[in-house]
Formats: C-alpha cells, structure tokens, sequence
C-alpha cells in the first residue's frame, strides 16, 4: 500500500469551494483502490482564535513560536475545530473518514526543537516539537479498513508531553513512514510564482537558493520549500506544490533534486 499524503493548510479548511475540489479527488482516488492521508494545519484558525482570546501569534520566518498559552490554542483548533469539521465535511460526502493527530495511538514520537539560529539571532520556538520516530500501525489499521486517516498536526515528547509541530514537516515524516507514492502539498496558489507571477512547474535547490537571494521566495514559502526538498531526500518519489484545482488537474509545481 502507496498511499498519496496531502497536506492542506488552514487557509483553505473553511473554504467550502476549494475543500470540495480536495474531495472529487480523494473519492476519485478510493474509486481507483488509491488510499489517501489527509494531513493538516490550522493556521488561520490558530491566529484568529488567538487574537480573540488577546495572544498575539509570533513566528519568525514563518515559523510558530509556541508558548504555552498557545498550546491551549491549537488543542482548540488543530486538535480540535479544524478536525472535526474535516471529518464532518467528508462524512456528508460518503467518505469514512477518522479524525486523529499525531499523539494517537503513538503515532508520533518527539523531542523538543532545539534553538536556531536565524539572522544571526538564536531563536527558541519552545513547545514546537521535531519527530524523531512515527509509527504507522494506527495508521496501517486505518487505511487497510477502507477509512480515510485525517491527521492534525499534534506530536508528543516523553520529555515535553504535547507539542506543535510544522505541518508541512509532519506530513513528510508520515509521507516517509508510509512509503507514499506522492506527497502533495496544498497551498493557495496553483504553483509556486516566479518574480514576474508566472508558475514554475518544476524547481530544483539551485533555484530554491536563486529565489530566496532575489526575494520572489519569501515568508511562509521558504519553509515550504525547505520541506518540500527533505521529503525528496528522504525518500518519497513525488513532491507537488499546487492549490486544490491543480490537484485535480495534476498541475502545480514539481520539486526535484537534479
């Protein structure tokens, strides 16, 4: 079993139109004998409850900070709202769908992220985890009973108890674990945009690197990337970046290394 691994952000999870592209063609692949894994985020939901609640969200290269009043927030939200309402969406479809995150059934196991240095500042991103091991079992169990996995992005630490992780670095870590034939990764474009707002259909690191010197990739997109070219080095065949439309049309942008 190969299945596809999409990630969608939290920009699209309330977007009735853009999430009923998602599902033509999730029941397009369990019409075929394809298994698919839905991973997601939240972090639309995260900063808007966090406002409301007077927290101001903080990242720093597009990168969360999480203290722990933040937490409580994604406990709401990814481990909560945003699941929830995935699962309810695609259950009104026929789809049998699970909702679960990373700290079930030991699926994820993590250590606590160690400070980075970023523009020469050390930066601690405190209860944000990096997956050290995933075990696919739950998962194995999921998709193996004809069930569609819809996965948050929660992990746990023996050391930390529950932790944030990077959605985009969580999908690749089960993407890998599960062998996938493809991991995609949703976003709100349909491809990633050059200098003059022209897609790219395919990037290499090299013009990874070329895009981050001459600005045209920026803010959230740098870790994106950065994810996208660790999941080829770990081992997954296919790496696409493109919004819900250019999923079902097989458009966006392919990542490689050559």
């Amino acid at each position: 079993m190969e299945p596809v691994v999409i990630k969608i952000s939290g920009s699209l999870t309330d977007q009735p139109e853009q999430l009923a592209l998602i599902f033509d063609y999730v029941e397009q692949a369990l019409q075929q004998s394809r298994s698919v894994v839905l991973v997601h985020g939240g972090g639309k939901q995260i900063n808007a409850l966090s406002h409301r609640l007077g927290i101001p969200p903080k990242q720093v290269q597009g990168r969360r900070i999480t203290a722990s009043e933040d937490l409580e927030v994604l406990k709401y939200t990814v481990g909560g709202s945003v699941n929830i309402n995935l699962v309810s969406a695609l259950r009104e479809r026929g789809i049998q769908a699970v909702g679960i995150n990373g700290t079930d059934g030991e699926l994820t196991r993590s250590r606590k992220r160690e400070p980075l240095l970023i523009d020469e500042c050390e930066v601690d991103f405190q209860l944000v985890g990096e997956i050290e091991h995933v075990n696919p079992t739950l998962l194995h169990v999921l998709l193996n009973a004809g069930m569609l996995p819809v996965v948050g992005c929660l992990t746990w630490s023996p050391d930390q108890g529950l932790l944030n992780i990077n959605a985009d670095t969580f999908a690749i870590n089960l993407a890998s674990a599960l062998a996938a034939r493809e991991l995609v990764m949703l976003m709100e474009p349909e491809a990633v945009l050059d200098r003059h707002g022209r897609p790219v259909h395919s990037m290499n690191p090299e013009a990874y690197e070329t895009g981050k010197k001459d600005g045209w990739i920026n803010a959230g997109m740098v870790p994106k990337l950065y994810t996208g070219f660790r999941a080829l080095k770990a081992g997954i065949a296919t790496v696409r970046l493109t919004n819900p439309s250019g999923l079902v049309r097989n458009r966006g942008t392919l990542l490689k290394i050559d």
